[in-house]
């Protein structure tokens, strides 16, 4: 009986330390989604001046799609950087808010590049499993947790082009600046593992930015530069890398 038990708790810390390297055989992974934009700045918002820490600003209506594609590296178990392109469109009018009678509009669309960093808070699947050998028959099996929580921060860049309408185009305030801004990416993500290498997740991510002109007009009351945000459903990919074999003289 003590040997079974010796046996069995060796069996357990073997296959444990196993499962918890399998991190290092797959430290790149790909991704690709699609997205969901929405755009804060100084055209459209709100009805009236109180709007609620910007929710009363979030217009359904105008958010618009895009997709991004990448990749990202595991420094270390909770540590990843990620590198990612992302292109799409947002648009905004004055209909409905406090500046309804000035009826102006546009349409952005833009090209942004970012490298971030990746902390997880609720690591991978492959450190979070039990053992359960009660109700198994034939041996021990691993249940993995599948799902993993992240937080993320990096800086960029956006190249962009406005598009003016209604009383915005011609208008002599209307400006597209530089076209090109630094943006700092910010917000949290979570995974879910379908297979030992496929994954789907979800990320929210809020952009500030260096430019007033991405809507192509910079209200002399502005206090703020402008702002957008994006939800991100996306597909991960883990690529294992192959063992070298060994070659003996």
């Amino acid at each position: 009986m003590k040997r079974f038990v010796l046996t069995l708790l060796l069996s357990l810390l073997l296959v444990g330390f196993n499962q918890a390297q399998n991190w290092k055989k797959a430290k790149v992974e790909i991704f690709g989604g699609v997205s969901a934009y929405q755009y804060f700045g100084d055209i459209g918002g709100s009805a009236t001046e109180t709007n609620l820490l910007g929710l009363l600003d979030i217009d359904m209506a105008s958010t618009r799609p895009g997709f991004s594609l990448g990749a990202r590296y595991q420094v270390t178990k909770p540590i990843q950087i990620k590198a990612a392109y992302a292109t799409g469109y947002f648009t905004k009018s004055d209909l409905g808010s406090k500046n309804e009678e000035r009826d102006f509009a546009f349409s952005t669309s833009f090209h942004e590049v970012t490298i971030m960093g990746e902390y997880y808070i609720i690591p991978e699947s492959d450190e979070n499993y039990f053992y359960d050998i009660m109700q198994i028959r034939g041996g021990l099996k691993h249940f993995r947790q599948p799902f993993s929580l992240y937080v993320t921060l990096g800086v960029g860049g956006t190249y962009y082009k406005v598009t003016p309408k209604q009383k915005l185009d011609g208008h002599p305030k209307f400006s597209e600046g530089n076209n090109m801004a630094v943006i700092l990416p910010l917000g949290i993500g979570v995974k879910c593992t379908v297979l030992p290498k496929l994954s789907i997740g979800a990320e929210f991510i809020g952009r500030i930015t260096t430019s007033n002109a991405l809507d192509g007009y910079a209200s002399p009351y502005g206090k703020y530069n402008d702002f957008y945000h994006s939800l991100l459903i996306k597909v991960n990919y883990k690529i294992y890398q192959k063992r070298r074999p060994k070659f003996r003289r």
